[in-house]
C-alpha cells in the first residue's frame, strides 16, 4: 500500500481525493466494504466515492470505528477545514488512531516488501483517503450526526501529591537494576515570597552589593550567592544538591537568585553603572509603592522584553547563537494564552501543560535553524532529526524556564517540584545525554497552580487584594535612638538599617544624622525610614524620635539642585551690573560677587544673544 501523506492546499471532495490515489491504494480501500468490488481503477473511484457519500452508509462505517478512530474522525468533522493534526490528537488522548494494521511500534522501514504487502488498511482509511483531511462532502454527512469533540480541559488537582516516584540505576554484577524511591515533593507559595523578596534585592542593589556581567548584564556567580540567602525560604534549591561535574546542567542550581537582576533591569528598576547595579529614579519609587503594583510592572515589562532569552538558560543544548533563535515576546504570549485557560487555585501537572499547548494548536518556533542546536557533539548529537520527543526538548524546555525561573519568581504560579536529577528522560536516548543528569536546571518542576495574585497579573482577576501590612514587634525604637531588634530580622529590613543606622552592637543600631542624610543624597528618602520605624514597631515613635525626623526632614528640604551654570568673569563690575540689569536677562544672569555673573546653562542661548546685542563677544565656544 501507499504511504504518501502529501496534504492538498485546500479539502477535496470524495471523489477527488480517491482519484489522487493508486490502484494500489483503492483495491485494499474497497474490500474493507464489498468482497468483490470493481476491478478497475475508473470504476473503483466513483464506486468508493458513492459509498462515501452515501449518509446511511457513512453513520454504519463511523458506527464500526474503534473509539480512537471514531474521536479522529469527530475532531476532523468540526475542525474548520477538516484537517486531523494527528500531533495535537495525541497530546490529548495520548494515542493516534491507525490507518492500516501496521505495528505502531516499528517504523515502516523496517518492513520487507513481502511483509508491506499483508499490511491492510483500517476502516479510519475510508474516511481519511490521504491520510489528514475529510473531503469536505464526507464531513458535511460526519457533522448532520456525529457529536462535536469536547475541548480539552487540562486536569487539575486540589493539591499535588504528597510524593513522587523517582527512579533510580544502580549496577550490580555488571547489570542494570532498576530501583524506585519516593521522594517528598516540595511546594512553595510564591504571592507573599514575591513581595518580601522585591523589596529585599532592591535594598541590596542599593546597597552596591549585586553586580552583573559586560557582555549579558547577567549576575555574576557572586552576587547570586549574596542573593540567594536574602530571599524569603532562600532559592528554590540549596547549593549542596547542585553537581559536582562542572559540565553537568545541575551544576548550578540557581533560578531566583538569577531572575531577580534581570527582571529589575528589564523592569527599569535598576541599570549598570559601572560594574554593578544601582537603582533608577523608578527603582527608588519602587521602595515605597505597594509590592503587587511593582510586580504588575515587572511582569509585564519581562512579557515584552528582547534582551534576555529564557531558553539559553538551557545550558546543555548547545549552538544557540547560530541557530536563528525566534522572538522571545512571541513565545511567552503563547505561554500565555495557555495559562488563561487553566483554572485559579487548583494544580495541574507540567505534563498536562505541554498536552493542553499541543492539544490546542498553540505552537511556538524556538529556533529557525534547529539543525545547528545539539547536545554534547553537534554531529552526532544535533537536534534538528525529528523524533518524539523534540518538542519536550526545545518548546517543553522554554516553557520550564519561563514558569520556574520568571512567572515563579514574580509571585505568578506556586510550584510544587524536586531536584531535577533524574526526573525527566526525554531527552535520555539523545547522543551525548547518557552522563548528564539532567537537560536543565528546571527539570524537577512537576506542578504548578495560579495564585490569586498570579490571577490579577495574568488578567483573570480584577483586582488583587494582599493582606493589609500589620504593625509588628520586630523592633523597639527607644528614646535615644536606638533601634534593638526583638529576633531575626528580615534582610530587606536589616539592610535598611545599615543604610540609615550605626550598628553599636550585635542587633542594635544608632540612628545616625550623618548616615541618614548620606542615605538621602544616594536616593534614600526620610519618609521611607520614618515608615519602617512605624511599621515595625508597637505603639507610637518617642517623641526624640519624631522630633528627630523632622530635623532631618527640614535639613533634606534646605537645598535643591537648580541645574549646572557657568561662571562668566566680566572685566569690571560695570559690566556685571549692565547685564545682571538687561531687562530681556531678567532672571537670567545673577551677581556672583563684584565682577562675575553665573548663567544658568538652560539660558545661554538666550543670553549670547543679549551679549551680542550690547556690541560684546561671547566667551563660550558652542559644543
Amino acid at each position: 500500500m501507499g504511504w504518501n501523506t502529501t496534504q492538498p492546499t485546500a479539502p477535496l471532495t470524495a471523489l477527488e481525493a480517491f482519484q489522487t490515489l493508486t490502484l494500489e491504494d483503492l483495491r485494499p480501500l474497497s474490500e474493507l466494504i464489498a468482497s468483490d468490488p470493481p476491478k478497475k481503477k475508473s470504476d473503483l473511484v466513483p464506486w468508493l466515492a458513492k459509498v462515501m457519500t452515501d449518509p446511511a452508509k457513512v453513520q454504519e462505517l463511523y458506527d464500526g470505528l474503534d473509539e480512537s478512530s471514531r474521536r479522529a474522525v469527530r475532531i476532523a468533522a468540526f475542525d474548520p477545514a477538516g484537517r486531523l493534526d494527528l500531533e495535537k490528537l495525541q497530546a490529548q488522548f495520548g494515542e493516534k488512531p491507525r490507518f492500516n494494521t501496521a505495528d505502531p511500534n516499528r517504523s515502516k522501514w523496517d518492513y520487507d516488501y513481502k511483509e508491506r504487502k499483508q499490511i491492510k488498511p483500517t476502516l479510519l482509511r475510508l474516511f481519511f483517503p490521504r491520510f489528514k483531511e475529510l473531503p469536505r462532502d464526507v464531513r458535511a454527512i460526519l457533522r448532520s450526526f456525529a457529536p462535536a469533540p469536547k475541548r480539552f480541559s487540562i486536569p487539575t488537582l486540589d493539591a499535588p501529591p504528597l510524593t513522587h516516584t523517582l527512579p533510580k540505576v544502580g549496577w550490580t554484577n555488571d547489570d542494570k537494576d532498576q530501583q524506585e524511591s519516593q521522594e517528598p515533593v516540595r511546594v512553595r507559595e510564591t504571592a507573599t515570597e514575591a513581595q518580601a523578596d522585591l523589596l529585599a534585592v532592591l535594598r541590596l542593589v542599593e546597597a552596591g552589593k549585586v553586580r552583573v556581567t559586560d557582555k549579558n548584564f547577567v549576575p555574576t556567580e557572586a552576587s547570586r550567592k549574596a542573593l540567594a540567602p536574602i530571599l524569603a525560604g532562600g532559592d528554590f534549591y540549596r547549593p549542596e544538591e547542585a553537581e559536582e561535574w562542572k559540565y553537568d546542567p545541575a551544576v548550578d542550581l540557581g533560578i531566583r537568585s538569577f531572575a531577580w537582576p534581570m527582571l529589575l533591569q528589564a523592569g527599569g528598576l535598576a541599570q549598570k553603572v559601572g560594574d554593578k547595579l544601582k537603582l533608577t529614579a523608578a527603582g527608588k519609587k519602587a521602595l515605597l509603592d505597594p509590592p503587587a503594583e511593582v510586580l504588575d510592572k515587572l511582569w509585564a515589562s519581562w512579557l515584552k522584553t528582547k534582551t534576555f532569552d529564557e531558553f539559553s538558560r538551557v545550558d546543555a543544548i548547545k549552538g544557540q547563537s547560530r541557530a536563528h533563535m525566534s522572538g522571545t515576546a512571541g513565545r511567552r504570549e503563547v505561554v500565555v494564552q495557555a495559562l488563561g485557560e487553566c483554572p485559579v487555585g487548583e494544580w495541574f501537572s507540567i505534563d498536562d501543560f505541554f498536552r493542553l499547548l499541543r492539544a490546542t494548536g498553540r505552537s511556538f518556533e524556538v529556533a529557525q535553524k534547529v539543525y545547528e542546536l545539539y547536545i554534547a557533539e553537534h554531529y552526532y548529537g544535533n537536534l534538528g532529526y525529528g523524533d518524539e520527543h523534540a518538542w519536550e526538548q526545545l518548546q517543553g524546555r522554554f516553557i520550564l524556564v519561563f514558569l520556574f525561573e520568571y512567572a515563579a519568581t514574580l509571585g505568578v504560579v506556586d510550584v510544587a517540584y524536586l531536584p531535577p536529577q533524574g526526573i525527566r528522560d526525554d531527552f535520555a536516548s539523545r547522543w551525548g545525554a547518557d552522563d548528564l543528569s539532567c537537560l536543565s536546571r528546571y527539570d524537577g518542576l512537576l506542578y504548578v497552580r495560579i495564585n490569586s495574585l498570579g490571577a490579577w497579573l495574568l488578567g483573570k482577576a480584577e483586582e488583587y487584594r494582599p493582606a493589609a501590612p500589620k504593625r509588628t514587634d520586630l523592633i523597639r525604637v527607644l528614646p535615644n535612638r536606638d533601634v534593638v531588634a526583638a529576633r531575626e530580622l528580615p534582610a530587606a529590613d536589616r539592610l535598611l538599617l545599615e543604610r540609615f543606622a550605626e550598628p553599636t552592637s550585635e542587633n542594635v543600631w544608632a540612628l545616625s544624622a550623618s548616615k541618614a542624610l548620606d542615605a538621602v543624597e544616594e536616593g534614600g528618602s526620610i519618609d521611607e525610614l520614618e515608615q519602617f520605624l512605624t511599621t515595625r514597631s508597637n505603639g507610637d515613635l518617642p517623641a526624640l524620635v519624631v522630633q528627630f525626623l523632622v530635623d532631618l526632614r527640614s535639613k533634606v528640604d534646605r537645598l535643591k539642585n537648580a541645574g549646572t551654570a557657568r561662571l562668566i568673569a566680566c572685566a569690571d563690575e560695570n559690566v556685571a551690573a549692565e547685564l545682571a540689569a538687561e531687562r530681556s536677562l531678567k532672571g537670567k544672569c545673577l551677581r556672583a560677587g563684584d565682577r562675575f555673573v553665573v548663567v544658568r546653562d538652560a539660558d545661554l542661548a538666550a543670553v549670547k544673544k543679549a551679549v551680542k546685542r550690547l556690541g560684546w563677544v561671547w566667551p563660550i565656544l558652542d559644543e
